[in-house]
Parts: structure tokens; C-alpha cells; sequence
């Protein structure tokens, strides 16, 4: 336990060594004729949670509150056509978004880490990045793909109007120095967008493909170990925006498909067939300091646990579906992998990231009071696309309100109030209790660039 204890602490001193180093040599290396570019975010969060477990108002342990915080600085260096950008974390590698959180030992609640790190340059009309990049793409508004990777991209601009790019991702690599193997994740992707100059409207599509040769799914959610199955899977997506006057259309649409095959089938575990659809609109009107809208999303389902198909829409990686404070709750929004139990919503190897067996709508409204202060507001019913046999397709409602205050520029303070009042669709119906889950949240954040 010692020398455990020992190498973390020589970790974590490296760790704030090359920490130091990286930014003694921004700005020590303009001198030696590179142009030198910053950016940086600091973010502090407080956090009180009531009922997201059981929905239940007379159970005191489900509750829950924190304060954390979070600084991330970005560092980039030009030496044209040549730039590299290191983009360095301070926080928890392993907490709630790489956040701090406040009243945890420094000893195990602190790293810094390299979130992102690439190079990019041209080779001729091509544009090429390589390295640990953040990549966010807005189908489905989030809902199909958001995270940090391991990746390349190569991009080519056709003309002002056309542009597109082809990216590689590598997810798990499962050989090294050992004896080859099939066991790594790769995930490819080809895009284009046309946005005509001039015009009120815009489109893009892109097809993924995963091929995880090291994993199988299971019909009942989940994956298999590592090194037992394989899976290959497409989605074909896209999107379009038309704006007319103060009206605005946004309309995604994704299809999956693919198989899944374990190393032994067996009849609790058989091949199964990947099958899919998703789609998201919104459709809104801003007349002066006023924004309203209607938004809705469809997710399919699987409404069979037995059989060899596999129905239930899951993004191909991480994605970030934020639209509602507390049932849609990845990204900045992630707290705990406890909050809304889905064990009742036959999410299969879907999650909450995305439209993963759920048909929801919503009304929403902003209101810009002040140059500096806007205040929202969001109602929203959900239900289950499909449910299984005996079980409800009633999810619940959801009310969130929220401010946005600029204090100074960059820097901003965000507070928002959010209740979830579930169904029997989310708490099992029965004697189940539920009660209204409610959240508190406020941040304060700052961001130069």
C-alpha cells in the first residue's frame, strides 16, 4: 500500500512538473519566431440533487450536493503552414467532468492530464489533423457523436459552399507487443456540408462505421468481454436548417444498421441483427427579445428481449443529447451514473446520450431581459417508443427554468431549477413511489480565448 501510495505521489509531481514546463515554453518559444495563441477555462459548479433514485420524498439518503470546479489552458503554436495545439486539464481524471470536487483529498482528487494534443498542417489542397482531438458533431442536435479521441481527419474544401472531411478514430488498441490480434475498436466517418452563400438554408450528411472486432452486444444491454465478439455497425444521417424571417427549421434524421456476433453463439446470446432510427426537430421563432419553440425527438426501441434483433437506436460513441436538465443528462449535465434509474426504460445498449428508446416533445421559450441577462424556460412529456410486455410506455414530464447573467465579459453565471415528475413507464407503476425529482445547479464560469 506504501509503494502505492509513493508512485502516485511521484505521478502526480511529474504530472504538475511537465504541467509547468508546457507553459514556461509558451512563452519562452515566441521568441524563437512561432506565433503563440492561448485559451483557457475555469469553471466552479454547485450541485443538490433530491429523489433521482427512487423517487422517493421519505428517503433521506437519496439526496445529494456538491460544490466542484474545473481549469482547463490551451496552448497553440504556429510556425505557418504548421500549428500544434496541447490542451492541458486540471481537475479529477476520474470525477463527474473532470472536476475537482471540493472536500476530497488533493491525494486522490487531482491530476493534470493532456485532454487534447495534435498537429495540423496541409499537403497540398488537403487539410490533415492528427493527434487526441475533441470532435462534436451536431446531428441529431448532439445526439450521435461527442467525445475525445485518438484520431486523424483529412479535410478537403470543393469550393466556398462544399466542404467535407474523412476521420478515423482509434477507440481501443489491443495490440502493442504482443502477438496480433482482432480485438481493436475503430471507428470511421465520412462527412460533407453545403451551405449555398446567400441562402437562408443549409445541409450536411455522414456515414459512420464501427467495426469493434474484440466485442459482442447483447440483446439485453451491454457488451461482451473483450476478445469475445465482434460487432459492425453503420448509421447514415443528416440534417438540415431553413431560416425564413424570424423562423427557423432544424430538422435530423439517423438510420442503423449492423451485425452483432459473439464468439459462441448460444441461445440466451445468439447473433443478432442491428436495426435502428432516430430523428429530432425543432422548429422556433425569434422576434426581438423573444425566442419560442416546439421540439421533438424519436428514438426506436425493442419491445422483444429474446429474439435475434437488436432495434433499440445507440449513437456510435459518445454522444451529447442536452435537452432537458435532468432526463437528458449527459455532458455538462452528467452527475452520477445513478441519477434516473433506467432500469425500468428498456434502454438495451442505448443511454440517455441520445434518442435511445424514447418519443418526447417540448415548448420552449427565451427572453432576453437585459444586454446581459437571458431567462428560459422548457416543459416536456416523454414516453417509452417501445415498451415490453406488461410494463408502461409512460416516462414522465419535466419543468426546468434558467438564468444566464454575463457579470464581465467571459465571464458568466448560469443557475437553473429543474423537476421531474416520473411515470410508471421510469418508476415500475405498482406500490413504486414517485415523487418529484428536483435539482438545483449554478455556475460560474470563465473562458479566454
Amino acid at each position: 500500500m506504501r509503494n502505492s501510495s509513493v508512485k502516485k505521489e511521484i505521478m502526480k509531481r511529474m504530472s504538475f512538473i511537465v504541467f509547468v514546463m508546457v507553459v514556461l515554453a509558451a512563452w519562452i518559444v515566441p521568441g524563437y519566431s512561432l506565433d503563440t495563441a492561448f485559451d483557457a477555462q475555469y469553471r466552479v459548479r454547485t450541485i443538490t440533487l433530491s429523489n433521482p433514485v427512487d423517487f422517493n420524498d421519505d428517503n433521506p439518503a437519496d439526496t445529494d450536493g456538491w460544490i466542484d470546479q474545473r481549469f482547463r489552458l490551451g496552448i497553440k503554436l504556429t510556425e505557418a503552414p504548421v500549428s500544434g495545439y496541447v490542451q492541458l486539464q486540471l481537475g479529477d481524471e476520474g470525477g463527474v467532468n473532470g472536476s475537482h470536487t471540493w472536500g476530497v483529498s488533493a491525494a486522490t482528487n487531482t491530476s493534470v492530464i493532456f485532454r487534447q494534443a495534435y498537429l495540423d498542417f496541409p499537403v497540398g489542397p488537403v487539410g490533415i489533423r492528427a493527434g487526441r482531438t475533441y470532435a462534436s458533431h451536431e446531428f441529431l442536435a448532439g445526439g450521435m457523436f461527442e467525445n475525445i479521441a485518438d484520431r486523424y481527419i483529412i479535410s478537403y474544401k470543393v469550393s466556398p459552399e462544399l466542404w467535407g472531411n474523412f476521420i478515423h478514430a482509434k477507440a481501443r488498441e489491443s495490440s502493442l507487443v504482443s502477438a496480433a490480434n482482432d480485438n481493436d475498436r475503430n471507428i470511421y466517418n465520412l462527412g460533407v456540408n453545403w451551405k449555398p452563400q446567400g441562402r437562408t438554408y443549409d445541409a450536411a450528411a455522414r456515414v459512420y462505421y464501427v467495426r469493434d472486432g474484440g466485442q459482442s452486444l447483447t440483446q439485453i444491454g451491454g457488451s461482451s468481454a473483450t476478445g469475445e465478439g465482434k460487432t459492425e455497425a453503420f448509421w447514415l444521417t443528416g440534417q438540415g436548417n431553413i431560416a425564413a424571417g424570424p423562423a427557423n427549421i432544424y430538422l435530423s434524421a439517423a438510420f442503423l444498421t449492423g451485425t452483432s456476433e459473439p464468439r459462441t453463439p448460444t441461445a440466451a446470446n445468439p447473433d443478432l441483427d442491428l436495426s435502428g432510427y432516430a430523428a429530432h426537430i425543432d422548429v422556433n421563432v425569434a422576434p426581438g427579445p423573444f425566442k419560442a419553440g416546439f421540439v421533438a425527438g424519436i428514438g426506436s426501441g425493442d419491445d422483444n428481449a429474446t429474439d435475434d434483433k437488436l432495434e433499440t437506436f445507440f449513437a456510435p460513441g459518445g454522444a451529447s443529447y442536452i435537452q432537458s436538465h435532468i432526463f437528458f443528462q449527459n455532458g455538462e449535465n452528467t452527475y452520477a451514473t445513478t441519477i434516473l434509474s433506467t432500469a425500468n426504460l428498456n434502454l438495451q445498449n442505448g443511454k440517455l446520450e441520445t434518442l435511445s428508446n424514447v418519443t418526447w416533445a417540448g415548448l420552449y421559450g427565451d427572453f432576453k431581459a437585459t444586454p446581459d441577462l437571458t431567462l428560459g424556460a422548457r416543459i416536456a412529456t416523454f414516453m417509452k417508443t417501445e415498451e415490453l410486455t406488461g410494463t408502461d410506455d409512460s416516462i414522465g414530464n419535466e419543468v426546468d427554468l434558467t438564468a444566464n447573467y454575463m457579470i464581465y465579459k467571459n465571464l458568466s453565471l448560469l443557475a437553473f431549477a429543474a423537476w421531474f415528475i416520473p411515470d410508471d413507464g421510469i418508476t415500475g407503476g405498482g406500490t413504486a413511489t414517485d415523487d418529484t425529482v428536483a435539482e438545483y445547479y449554478a455556475r460560474l464560469q470563465w473562458e479566454w480565448q
